[in-house]
């Protein structure tokens, strides 16, 4: 039989516990007070992968986004995100597999930026959101190309699209997976780092997002103006969802709103 001591002894290491718990959480929510977090990953299919959001306890961010979901508009509608909303999509219709979709914390306040004219299927698939804080305005955009998609159009429609959204007073963000290796020096990377930079944007991936066998390539990529935002921090999360790693973005010195939410 159990002493009433030793019940009172294991409560209060359990209710330290859990205090030093709450306390790690506060602090992380004063940190993202003051540090916008954005997560890219190609999900290679969302419906059984639910757990992504509790894979993202340990490191809180406030938008996902994700390329090749694989789901159609009823079922990406039909999920539900706990503490994030559904802010952009595009789901396929005519073939099987793509689509990117934008999640992002409830406490944010934005707006779905329309990009359906420049979806096709394949060639470019893209979604987008302007996300407003006290500090600036922030455009997020989800970029899937396929690897069988035709390289010209994608860069065509690419240009058409930030040029509909770029302007020198928002911050645009452009992640995604582009199927285009950037550890390799070739001419889909010259072209694509071309049309970017004329917008001031600029890859910050550094490391490998993806690894097959004894291959690693840079496919998966993220686009800021490196320039405008020196303190910015970028890293890999391998979560073991897909045969891609995250990427996460800090942008430090972005006043958000603080609502005491503990994820």
């Amino acid at each position: 039989m159990v002493s009433n001591q030793r019940v009172n002894e294991v409560y209060n290491e359990v209710t330290s516990k859990y205090e030093s718990h709450i306390l790690n959480k506060l602090n992380q929510i004063k940190h993202t007070g003051k540090t916008l977090t954005i997560f890219h990953q190609n999900i290679c299919g969302l419906l059984n992968k639910k757990e992504l959001l509790h894979s993202l306890i340990e490191h809180p961010v406030h938008i996902i986004c994700l390329t090749e979901h694989h789901l159609h508009d009823g079922e990406l509608e039909g999920m539900i995100f706990n503490k994030y909303a559904l802010g952009a999509k595009f789901c396929r219709k005519a073939h099987k597999g793509g689509g990117v979709c934008i999640l992002i914390d409830v406490n944010l306040h934005f707006t779905n930026i329309n990009m359906d004219k420049y979806c096709k299927e394949r060639d470019t698939e893209i979604c987008a959101i302007r996300v407003y804080t006290p500090s600036c305005q922030t455009v997020v955009v989800t970029v899937y190309r396929s690897p069988t998609g035709d390289i010209t159009n994608f860069l065509n429609t690419l240009e058409t699209a930030i040029d509909k959204l770029y302007n020198n007073t928002t911050n645009l963000i452009i992640c995604g997976d582009f199927n285009i290796n950037y550890f390799s020096d070739n001419k889909e990377k010259q072209k694509l780092n071309s049309l970017l930079n004329s917008y001031s944007l600029y890859s910050v991936i550094e490391f490998p997002t993806r690894t097959k066998n004894t291959t690693s390539t840079a496919i998966d990529n993220v686009f800021i103006n490196k320039f405008k935002r020196e303190n910015y921090k970028i890293y890999p999360l391998i979560n073991g969802l897909s045969d891609h790693d995250a990427q996460v973005l800090n942008l430090p010195n972005t006043s958000i709103p603080n609502n005491g939410v503990i994820y």
